[in-house]
């Protein structure tokens, strides 16, 4: 293997700047990853709570997701993948339809043949666009970044197939409304979870999605709570990085950069960027949410693990996930495991309350929405965890900023960025935007 003397330095430890990172190692480069938290992961972290194990962004891995599950491979953690046994469901005038990730989702009672029948238009766009619906490379969908799912729903669809079928999804899943979302990223979606024979598979680490980002780390110098405070060009050639831990200053100069923060961290690391970059950082918008965690005595009905609330059917929660029903080591013996989740206008609007206040809102709604998922005469234990920048929001537009990007109109010369509003709203997006920019860096680099 050709080796170089050249230092990379990694800024944000999620899992995309720890993909990007092994990927350098892998090549024979020294790396050195900068993370501003005590632990690394990003939105893919899980945390530890008396027993329970409560995920903090992530909570499932696709089939379809190949490059993660590549690299679970390789990390030697196959064996310590689990597949969620138990589907999703959507509530409709207090009953939860089943959503099976297969073909026998046709027969869900949820819509009516009629229903059913319109989605047909919805196949036909899958088909005609199949080329361009690559989940490895998004940006060739900016072809049908032209409309948002709604204005597409009520034009080709039906506002029934809206509201309870495409809204609760959107909404359960990466907490944006139909309005905001781009047509082209729910395509890209249906296209890849429709793409395995046997259906759409969930599936987790027995020790929780964090697993993954600290089996990254343990191959890697990865220095934690290190901030980056400055960033500048270096006089001959590179990148002079300034860093702070504590009281310590860690100065680090870059041969090649990776900057894997969110993007809207981009114009205030790099305030020397030109106009036209600026720009496409500050037009990436992000999702928020509160995700609650309740454990309790006991356990919940275990027939489903998603429960996605639809906002014809409440303004406040989007979906409720049972979580030991992944494994028995997401919660104690004889103990069980919900996180509930606020939508995305609903945690805008609710921003200013206390905690207390919104887990009491957030409890209330489920026992008025879904009973039998009550956990509050049991009640064990619980923690509210608020996520400013839950994932990247996709609107009309995004595409096309994609496809310039993929261009090379946005990175300076030995700098590369990465992170899911790059690859895609998932873990997949994560590590395959990672896995792109180290290969783009090795070539700048000349390796």
């Amino acid at each position: 293997m050709k080796r170089m003397d050249s230092q990379i330095v990694v800024i944000g430890g999620g899992l995309a700047g720890l993909a990007a990172a092994h990927r350098l190692r892998g090549a024979g480069l020294r790396v050195v990853v900068v993370e501003r938290a005590p632990v690394v992961g990003g939105r893919a972290r899980t945390d530890q709570v008396g027993g329970y194990r409560i995920e903090l962004g992530a909570e499932f891995l696709a089939s379809f997701y190949s490059r993660t599950l590549a690299l679970i491979a390789e990390l030697g953690l196959s064996s310590e993948l689990q597949r969620i046994p138990r589907s999703s469901a959507i509530l409709r005038a207090g009953r939860f339809y089943e959503l099976w990730p297969n073909a026998r989702a046709a027969f869900t009672p949820l819509l009516d043949l009629r229903q059913k029948l319109r989605l047909s238009h919805l196949v036909g766009s899958l088909l005609r666009h199949a080329i361009e619906l690559d989940p490895q490379a998004i940006q060739k969908a900016h072809l049908v970044d032209d409309r948002s799912v709604s204005s597409y729903a009520r034009t080709h669809l039906s506002e029934e197939l809206l509201e309870y079928l495409l809204q609760p999804a959107i909404s359960g899943i990466f907490y944006w409304t139909p309005e905001r979302t781009s047509r082209a990223i729910m395509l890209i979606a249906l296209r890849a979870g429709l793409s395995r024979p046997l259906g759409l598979q969930l599936l987790t680490l027995r020790e929780g999605l964090g697993r993954l980002g600290r089996a990254l780390a343990e191959r890697l110098d990865v220095r934690a709570s290190a901030e980056v405070v400055a960033v500048q060009r270096a006089p001959g050639g590179g990148y002079l990085v300034q860093a702070r831990a504590g009281a310590a200053e860690l100065p680090l100069h870059a041969d090649g950069l990776v900057v894997a923060t969110t993007a809207s961290e981009v114009p205030k690391l790099l305030p020397w960027l030109d106009a036209e970059r600026q720009a496409f950082f500050r037009a990436v918008r992000y999702s928020s949410t509160v995700n609650l965690a309740v454990g309790l005595h006991g356990q919940l009905p275990r027939h489903l693990y998603g429960l996605l609330f639809p906002r014809r059917e409440t303004p406040f929660l989007a979906s409720a996930t049972v979580q030991s029903v992944k494994g028995t080591s997401f919660a104690p013996d004889r103990h069980d495991l919900i996180c509930l989740h606020l939508s995305g206008p609903a945690t805008v609007a609710l921003h200013q309350y206390d905690d207390a206040t919104l887990s009491r809102l957030m409890l209330s709604d489920l026992r008025r929405l879904a009973p039998a998922y009550d956990p509050t005469p049991t009640l064990h234990m619980q923690r509210l965890y608020r996520c400013a920048e839950a994932l990247p929001e996709f609107d009309v537009g995004s595409f096309q900023r994609l496809a310039r990007f993929a261009r090379g109109a946005i990175e300076p010369e030995r700098m590369v960025f990465a992170g899911d509003y790059l690859g895609g709203p998932f873990v997949e997006g994560a590590v395959t935007s990672g896995q792109q920019a180290a290969e783009r860096l090795l070539t700048q680099l000349g390796h």
